[in-house]
């Protein structure tokens, strides 16, 4: 560190090869060793003190004014609230365990019950920013949707994903299909390309235009390889090459290429056809991946010609894979309201993550009132 927060030097006082005294000769060489560590921490409490005064000439009574923030008698600030979000939604601690935590490095007693209201402002302070997350992927030119299952009260549930390379919204549903997403009411007003899975409740937004995950299509293809069927192997080879190729393009091919692409991709899935329509018994799997293939021809090869679309849906999976996490660190939810807590605030962490802030820093921002677009904009 070129500024350390502290220097100890270390003396030469006197030779000890003739014992002379050292102390005004100037050292001809300084070794330096640098020692990281965290200092003591403890919570600090901070008196407000608001003067009440009577006016000498007409006796009116005038006081102060509290901070805003200040609002009764004893109270947590939002630093403390912002640390009881992080560390139970973000680093998935359980309250519990959370108590023990800011027992053991704060010297301060904070029960379950109190860190659970504080999780739960925190989300209050938080929910309105879903807004301006909501805003930027509604005029996004490409939007990941997936779904994920989990459990709530005991009961199959699901946490629902719409994303961009830049904000991610996160909501949980009792529901995975179009009344889930109409309810979330976020894909029934997008007007972009919506990239997804196979999953039919997608295709029903007719206003969007949607282009399908490749990474889903290879692990079926490689399912089907290890069945020995020879045609998902030219499949496999022709989507990773077609890939290759848009990427040497820079994100996309000219018209003339992308036909040759479609072409080939027409062959192999005629000859596959023709193969499992012989077969006894009829590989009914096998036969209706390839019929959806060539149904669904536009939305699979749309990232041929359309620099925006990328070629798999590994945006939405990356985002949706802390809901995982947190079940298999802490466990499932006891109520709708948890997990709608937890889905807003790793909307929002994620989303800062994507736009490289500091997590920590704008948290307590965002919880002393800050809103996340100016958050965002800060340099």
């Amino acid at each position: 560190m070129e500024h350390p927060h502290h220097r100890v030097v270390h003396r030469v006082h006197t030779c000890q090869g003739c014992g002379v005294s050292l102390r005004e000769v100037k050292p001809f060489k300084v070794d330096i060793r640098q020692v990281f560590d965290v200092p003591p921490v403890a919570i600090e409490v901070t008196q407000h003190e608001r003067e009440v005064k009577s006016c000498p000439h007409c006796r009116c009574v005038q006081q102060a004014e509290f901070p805003a923030h200040v609002t009764n008698h004893v109270q947590y600030c939002p630093r403390l609230t912002a640390l009881a979000v992080y560390l139970h939604h973000i680093q998935l601690i359980p309250y519990k365990r959370l108590s023990d935590t800011i027992e053991a490095l704060y010297q301060h007693s904070m029960s379950t019950g109190t860190l659970a209201n504080m999780v739960k402002r925190g989300r209050e302070a938080l929910e309105s920013n879903m807004d301006i997350i909501e805003d930027a992927l509604l005029d996004s030119n490409i939007l990941h949707v997936d779904e994920t299952s989990l459990r709530i009260n005991g009961k199959l549930a699901w946490v629902h994903v719409a994303c961009t390379s830049r904000y991610t919204y996160l909501a949980p549903h009792a529901s995975r299909g179009k009344k889930a997403t109409d309810d979330i009411g976020i894909l029934p007003r997008y007007e972009g390309t919506m990239m997804h899975d196979a999953f039919d409740t997608y295709p029903k937004y007719t206003h969007a235009t949607h282009a399908l995950c490749h990474a889903h299509h290879l692990r079926e293809l490689k399912g089907f390889i290890e069945q020995g069927h020879t045609w998902a192997m030219r499949m496999t080879t022709f989507l990773l090459a077609a890939k290759q190729a848009v990427e040497a393009h820079h994100g996309a091919l000219s018209e003339e290429e992308a036909r040759r692409w479609e072409r080939v991709y027409d062959r192999i899935l005629a000859k596959a056809q023709h193969r499992l329509e012989t077969m006894t018994p009829l590989p009914k799997k096998a036969l209706a991946f390839v019929r959806r293939l060539q149904k669904r021809k536009e939305e699979a090869l749309r990232f041929l010609r359309e620099v925006h679309v990328p070629f798999d849906n590994n945006q939405a999976e990356r985002d949706l894979r802390m809901v995982k996490v947190k079940e298999n660190i802490s466990g499932t939810f006891r109520e709708e309201t948890f997990a709608q807590s937890f889905c807003i605030t790793r909307s929002i962490v994620s989303t800062l993550t994507k736009h490289e802030k500091n997590v920590w820093d704008s948290l307590c921002l965002l919880l002393t009132g800050e809103t996340l677009d100016r958050v965002l904009s800060t340099t």
